[in-house]
């Protein structure tokens, strides 16, 4: 009895390795539905591009002071977030070297390998190479090797997502000037401002909001497509 149980249970996971590939590609295409819009929204944004660059830089800056931390963050259009902090303080110190090196022109720290952004690639490529297999497999294959295509196609959008999300990063979702911005102040997160579920409550205590103000006139008022203007 306990063997039988054993293969059945094999054969569930082995179906479902088999069928991961193509339940993913298909969650990706999903993703063309919703993160060129966000992308849109977020280029047109120079507030929150800036922002996300700074939030990158301070992540940065605390991981060359302390390599092997691990911290995520998010950016808002009022500044942005970081999580696994230990203080105020060293968040607030490293927010103000970030951002006097980027204003020195070190533009490389607003770009992050690990940024969710990466995420988006993955999808809107494992998207565009499935759609893809999916022609080539049926109109030049005939669909014999339509799996192998699909399989090929996850494993090459994986290859490819850092690349595209460094370049994403570099023109689209971030903006190193910030000739005229300053930090203002740090302060612990709100529950009301976590995004990130369960896992961002939990997480809530260890995070904290840098406050960040722009003079530049000509990022000052920006409409979002919600019609909201963005100060």
């Amino acid at each position: 009895m306990a063997l039988l149980l054993v293969l059945f249970i094999a054969f569930f996971v082995v179906v479902f390795l088999f069928l991961l590939p193509i339940l993913f590609s298909l969650q990706a295409v999903g993703s063309l539905f919703v993160y060129p819009r966000q992308l849109r929204a977020i280029f047109g944004n120079k507030i929150l591009r800036r922002n996300h660059a700074l939030e990158h830089a301070t992540i940065v800056v605390m991981m060359e002071r302390e390599p092997g931390r691990k911290l995520n963050g998010f950016s808002t259009d009022d500044g942005f977030f970081v999580q696994g902090v230990r203080s105020m303080a060293e968040v607030e110190s490293a927010a103000r070297e970030a951002m006097r090196r980027l204003q020195n022109g070190e533009k490389r720290l607003a770009i992050h390998r690990n940024c969710g952004t990466t995420i988006v690639a993955a999808n809107m490529l494992a998207a565009v190479f499935f759609l893809a297999a999916l022609g080539v497999g049926f109109l030049y294959l005939g669909g014999s090797y339509l799996y192998l295509l699909i399989l090929g196609s996850v494993l090459l959008a994986f290859a490819l997502r850092v690349p595209l999300s460094l370049l994403l990063q570099r023109f689209v979702t971030t903006d190193a000037d910030l000739t005229n911005a300053e930090v203002g102040w740090v302060e612990p997160a709100k529950l009301g401002d976590l995004r990130s579920g369960i896992f961002g409550l939990l997480l809530a205590a260890s995070t904290v909001q840098v406050r960040v103000f722009h003079t530049d006139p000509e990022a000052v008022e920006i409409f979002r497509d919600d019609g909201a203007i963005v100060r």
